[in-house]
């Protein structure tokens, strides 16, 4: 099957083609060079026509023409087995493994979103971004597909930076054990005057801009990453 869409806006065509269109042309071609060895239908009124330019055609060229027909056919259905059927295979097997393990798209950007918003997270939403960003690193969960293995890797290693700045400078805050048992951290709540700094410390004050400037910059690096890999995935049909 071939699919033509139209962009209105720039008013341009695109063209996919499924993958069974591949043994279709490939069949036809190769049927097409079989019946040219043994002298097609049309080849008499070719002749003709020809000689009436005084183009000459040669019987001896329907070989070369079937064997080039034949080729090509046998060209698009390799092409089809060895190239489009293992990637449809890898694609495949990346969807299934999505499918089976649900990323949580929504609570990792709500993840993010707080730690800019509030310099704050709740310990279950962690729990939730270390998952992510750390299980499709391993052999077993990689994927296969190298442009979404690339862009995994990318927001995996972000990821992994954000959350070692994340488990230096946050601390439990309010102190106590929550009654749902959701831990809330905060981003040095000791240098922050809405949080446990009592008396006003510039130094503290400096310190804390500090630390704020750089947890929005790994933020915003993690966030451009993650949106990157969910567009790969929605692109796909993944997600």
């Amino acid at each position: 099957m071939i699919d033509i869409s139209h962009d209105a806006k720039t008013g341009t065509f695109r063209f996919s083609y499924k993958r069974h269109v591949y043994i279709a042309l490939g069949l036809l071609f190769v049927a097409s060079g079989l019946a040219t060895f043994t002298g097609p239908w049309w080849q008499g009124i070719l002749e003709a026509l020809l000689g009436k330019v005084h183009v000459v055609v040669e019987s001896k060229y329907q070989w070369a023409v079937g064997g080039i027909q034949v080729a090509v056919g046998l060209t698009l259905l390799a092409y089809k087995h060895f190239v489009l059927d293992v990637r449809q295979a890898k694609l495949d097997a990346d969807k299934a493994m999505i499918k089976h393990a649900d990323l949580g798209i929504d609570q990792v950007r709500n993840y993010l979103s707080c730690l800019v918003d509030d310099h704050s997270y709740k310990s279950s939403l962690h729990s939730h971004f270390h998952e992510v960003h750390t299980r499709y690193v391993l052999p077993e969960f990689s994927f296969q597909d190298k442009k979404t293995a690339s862009l995994y890797g990318h927001f995996s290693s972000l990821g992994n930076e954000l959350e070692t700045f994340v488990g230096t400078y946050f601390w439990v805050f309010p102190k106590g054990r929550p009654v749902d048992g959701d831990f809330r951290y905060c981003l040095a709540p000791h240098w922050n005057m809405d949080r446990e700094m009592t008396i006003y410390d510039s130094m503290k004050v400096a310190e804390y801009d500090a630390l704020k400037v750089k947890l929005h910059q790994l933020v915003q690096a993690t966030s451009s990453s993650f949106s990157a890999f969910v567009a790969r995935l929605k692109e796909l049909g993944h997600v």
